[in-house]
C-alpha cells in the first residue's frame, strides 16, 4: 500500500483531547474513527502513558463507511501545574486480512505481523488544563430554562419517513385496541355460553328426574 493511500485511510476525531482540573476523579472522553473506504479496517489504540489512561475497546474492526467510538478514561493522578505533560494517543489502522485469518489470530497479533509502512498512525495529543472548565453564567441562563425533551420534540423531523412511522404506530395502537375489545367480547360470549349450557342441562335433568318420579308413582 502506498503512503498516499495510507494517509487517506481513516479520519479521527477529536484532533486534540482536553481534560480539566480537578484530577482527583475519573474523566471520560470519546475518540471517533471513521472508515471512508470500501474495505474493512482493523484499529488499535495506544498511549504513551498507559498507567494513567485506559481505552475501551483498545482494538477492533470498522466496517466499510462505518464509524467506531472508543471510550477513553483518564484515571486519578497527582497533577502538578508546574510540570510539563506530553501525553498523547495513537490510533493505528490497517486493512483487514481475510476473515479466515481473523478466526485464527487476534487483532493484536495481526498488528505485530504487519510492517510499519503498512500501518496508518494518527496521533491525538492530550492537553491537561490546570483550571476547571468554566461556562459563562449567561450561557447557563440560556440553557437551563429549556426542557430538553420538549426541545427535541419541537426539532423532530416532519418528513415523509417520520409521518409514515407515525401512521404505523397509530395503526398498531388501533389494532391493539381492537384486539383487546375482541378478546374481551369473545371471553364474555364463552362465559355466557357456558352458563346457558349449564342452565339448560340443569333444567333437562330436573325434567328427567320428575318424569322418573311420576312413573314410579304410577307403578306403585
Amino acid at each position: 500500500m502506498s503512503r498516499k493511500l495510507n494517509s487517506e485511510l481513516v479520519s479521527v476525531s477529536p484532533k486534540k483531547m482536553i481534560f480539566y482540573a480537578p484530577y482527583d476523579r475519573t474523566q471520560r472522553r470519546l475518540i471517533s474513527i471513521i472508515n471512508p473506504t470500501a474495505k474493512r479496517l482493523l484499529y488499535k489504540i495506544r498511549s504513551n502513558a498507559p498507567w494513567k489512561y485506559s481505552a475501551s475497546p483498545n482494538c477492533g474492526f470498522i466496517e466499510p463507511y462505518d464509524i467506531s467510538e472508543i471510550n477513553v478514561s483518564l484515571n486519578y493522578f497527582d497533577f502538578h501545574e508546574d510540570q510539563e505533560y506530553c501525553h498523547r494517543f495513537c490510533v493505528q489502522c490497517i486493512q483487514s486480512p481475510p476473515m479466515h485469518q481473523l478466526q485464527n489470530q487476534s487483532i493484536l497479533c495481526i498488528f505485530k505481523q504487519t510492517g510499519r509502512s503498512m500501518i496508518h498512525n494518527v496521533r491525538v495529543p492530550v492537553e491537561l488544563q490546570p483550571e476547571p472548565l468554566r461556562i459563562p453564567q449567561q450561557e447557563l441562563d440560556t440553557l437551563l430554562p429549556y426542557d430538553v425533551q420538549k426541545l427535541l420534540w419541537n426539532l423532530r423531523p416532519l418528513g415523509n419517513d417520520y409521518m409514515d412511522n407515525l401512521k404505523q404506530v397509530t395503526m398498531l395502537k388501533s389494532q391493539k385496541k381492537r384486539c383487546g375489545w375482541a378478546r374481551l367480547l369473545m371471553t364474555s360470549l364463552i362465559i355466557i355460553s357456558g352458563l346457558t349450557g349449564a342452565y339448560v342441562h340443569r333444567q333437562q335433568f330436573k325434567e328427567t328426574l320428575q318424569l322418573h318420579l311420576k312413573m314410579n308413582n304410577l307403578q306403585c
